[in-house]
């Protein structure tokens, strides 16, 4: 429980990332899944 308290307060999925091209990474994530929907139809 320790180490998943640590990982969910030191790990911000709403902080945006220059990686993802300033997305957050659950705003990436979706991108993501969205384009995959779309690319298989």
């Amino acid at each position: 429980m320790a180490v998943f308290e640590f990982i969910e307060g030191w790990y911000n999925p709403a902080r945006r990332h220059s990686a993802l091209g300033y997305k957050s990474p659950i705003a990436y994530e979706r991108r993501q899944a969205e384009r995959l929907e779309s690319a298989s139809v």
